[in-house]
């Protein structure tokens, strides 16, 4: 048997028509040809001599339109019309003749192959028909699927290009064609030297085509997400875009038969990513300057900060600042980073030089290659590239900046930009720190001239100090103590905090001063003496608007049998008494504020120091702390003058300061005033 058979479907249309109607008909052939072939064979003679002729004509007629189905009918129907109407008469009339018999079988096997042949024949040119439409139909669809994809891809809003296997463009759209500007040829290869456009990266390194996305993942399988490339095109205009690439595989074993690109034209985002870059770039760089300006520093310490940062952000190997004399005829280098600039510098009169021509023309200078222009400094042969501006103050000239680096560098109008706008804040800040460090010094002259060089030598009693800062700045503190005589043959002693700080507190401490010297001298009592500042200081509004203070006045008189002390406070904390046995006790009895009202509440307690006592004053800064609150402060101090017994004053201030202190900036002044009656 033909191996088609084996083929279930042709099977089934060799037996059988495709449609019932047909195989309907068929067999009605099949039942109604024999007997008419038979006709035919009994009143024709001239089938007299081939009797199964009809009967093999209507097999066949019945398998053209039943298939199998009918010619195995009509075959039997056939024989058995044959033998019921040739053989078995013949039979009847004389002997039997076994070779009619064998002519039946014969027209049976005859008739049968004859049928099977049709048949096969038949559902062969069916199957090959209905495959050949199938293939048709195919192709058909296949063609319209590769227009409708087309169609799509054509009209598609970003452009999209499609490789075969050995990189020929297949498929460009029209959007690609606009942003390419460029109608490839059937076939083209990308990475032949008839593509018109080159490629670089966003940088400007140039890009070989085995580097497009698009040939690495056809190559390698590699899937590209949003790589930028920059175009260069055929008339010299360039475009920024943004592809995306992918391998295309076969069905089934992966085999990479193309590759496609989709890509869109992102330069006009790039660009204001770019602009931003740029202007955040800008903005960290100005910032980190203003950060570097706003410090709390010295002339020199911010000269020599700001160069630094000038060196950090523009990425330059030195900075230099040079300042105007004080003729103003000429520059002085007066600090420089990033460079050995051994032995002194020479002035560089201004006009001459490149920093001098910076001064003279109050413009910024870019100069490419330092070695065309001579230097007055000789470190700076060892520049390459230069970039310097003028330092500019209410329209005068202070001085210049520059920067300075060793490899070629060019430098861009945006560092222009930054390095003027940081030496225009760098002028202002000089400016200020210029003025910083007269007022500095003014206030620290001011802050001494307001607390005694030494302490008095006093028959009899062991006197100490101390006052700590709270600030190392231009802020006077508001806390003084000062030791005068008190009228008589007694001492005074007066320990305060006054409100504010800077210039106004250093007014209020001046008034206080004065104030308590002079009242002392005829005033024995130290509520009298405070009474008197009170007064004071409620009729100094010409001074400051802020003129209350606390304080603490002690009168000293000493006799044979100890020193007694009378203390008045004034809102302010009471001292603390060291017994010679170690016990620690509160001196004094609560009083109001001074400057605040007109009639405040003043108490004088007297107290004795014997042989080996102490009395420890001290303003609130002492106690009183962010960590730290005045009861647990009060309490600690406390607990470090129970273990004082016996020291000397100075001996108890060292103490105070070294373990009750903290090592970091404390809150507010601290002033100590320790009196004790030696043993």
């Amino acid at each position: 048997m033909p191996a088609n058979l084996t083929d279930r479907s042709l099977r089934q249309q060799m037996w059988r028509p495709r449609s019932t109607p047909e195989l309907l008909t068929g067999l009605g052939l099949a039942l109604m040809l024999p007997w008419f072939a038979a006709w035919l064979s009994i009143d024709l003679a001239i089938f007299e001599r081939f009797v199964g002729l009809p009967f093999l004509v209507a097999t066949v007629a019945a398998t053209l339109v039943g298939r199998l189905a009918a010619s195995l009918v009509a075959t039997l129907a056939s024989g058995a019309l044959i033998v019921t109407l040739e053989v078995l008469p013949a039979w009847r009339l004389s002997s039997p003749h076994p070779e009619d018999l064998i002519a039946v079988v014969i027209f049976v096997v005859v008739s049968l192959v004859v049928a099977y042949t049709l048949a096969l024949k038949d559902a062969a040119n069916d199957e090959a028909g209905e495959a050949a439409a199938e293939v048709e139909s195919l192709a058909r669809a296949l063609a319209a699927e590769r227009n409708t994809i087309r169609q799509i891809v054509h009209q598609m809003p970003n452009g999209v290009v499609v490789l075969d296997a050995s990189g020929a463009l297949s498929i460009q759209n029209e959007r690609a064609h606009d942003l390419l500007m460029f109608r490839p040829e059937p076939g083209l290869r990308l990475e032949s030297d008839d593509v018109p456009w080159t490629a670089r990266d966003t940088d400007g390194r140039p890009r070989e085509p085995a580097s497009y996305p698009i040939i690495r993942s056809l190559r390698t399988g590699e899937v590209v997400i949003g790589e930028q490339m920059v175009i260069e095109r055929s008339d010299g205009s360039t475009v920024t875009i943004e592809v995306d690439s992918a391998p295309i595989h076969a069905n089934g074993d992966g085999t990479i038969i193309g590759a496609v690109a989709s890509f869109q034209d992102v330069t006009e985002r790039s660009e204001i990513q770019t602009s931003l870059i740029r202007a955040t770039t800008r903005l960290r760089q100005l910032q980190a300057v203003t950060d570097a300006t706003l410090t709390g520093l010295g002339f020199d310490d911010l000269a020599e900060r700001l160069m630094q940062t000038l060196r950090r952000v523009l990425q330059t190997d030195s900075a230099t600042l040079l300042l105007l004399d004080r003729e103003g005829s000429t520059l002085v280098e007066h600090s420089t980073v990033g460079a050995s600039t051994a032995g002194s510098q020479p002035s560089i009169p201004i006009g001459t030089g490149i920093a001098g021509k910076i001064a003279s023309t109050v413009s910024p200078l870019v100069v490419d290659d330092l070695s065309t222009y001579e230097v007055a400094r000789s470190w700076l042969t060892e520049m390459h590239s230069l970039m310097g501006v003028p330092l500019v103050f209410r329209e005068q000239t202070r001085g210049v900046i520059h920067v300075a680096s060793r490899t070629p560098r060019r430098f861009t109008s945006d560092d222009v930009e930054v390095l003027e706008l940081a030496a225009s804040r760098i002028a202002s800040a000089l400016e200020r720190a210029t003025l910083y460090d007269s007022r500095t010094a003014m206030s620290h002259a001011l802050q001494r001239s307001l607390a005694p060089t030494s302490m008095p030598h006093i028959e009899g009693v062991d006197l100490a100090a101390a006052y700590l800062p709270f600030s190392e700045d231009d802020q006077i503190g508001g806390d003084f103590y000062a030791v005068f005589p008190h009228g008589d043959t007694s001492w005074g002693i007066v320990i305060g905090d006054v409100s504010g700080k800077g210039p106004d507190a250093a007014a209020i401490m001046g008034l206080a001063a004065h104030t308590v010297r002079a009242t002392a001298r005829y005033e024995s009592r130290p509520a009298a003496v405070l009474l008197a500042l009170n007064e004071t200081l409620l009729g100094a509004e010409h001074v400051t608007a802020e003129r209350f203070c606390t304080a603490c006045e002690m009168r000293l008189r000493s006799d044979p049998r100890g020193l007694h002390v009378t203390v008045c406070l004034a809102g302010h904390p009471m001292p603390f008494v060291i017994r010679s046995d170690g016990s620690v006790q509160r001196v004094g009895e609560p009083g109001t504020l001074l400057g605040t009202f007109s009639d405040p509440t003043l108490h004088d307690v007297t107290t004795q120091l014997s042989d080996g006592d102490t009395i420890v004053a001290f303003t609130d800064g002492l106690v009183e702390q962010r960590r730290v609150g005045i009861d647990e402060g009060e309490r600690r101090l406390a607990m470090l003058l129970s273990t004082c017994a016996g020291y000397s004053s100075e001996e108890i201030v060292r103490r105070i300061e070294n373990e009750l202190l903290p090592s970091v900036a404390l809150d507010d002044d601290v002033a100590i005033v320790v009196i004790g009656r030696p043993r």
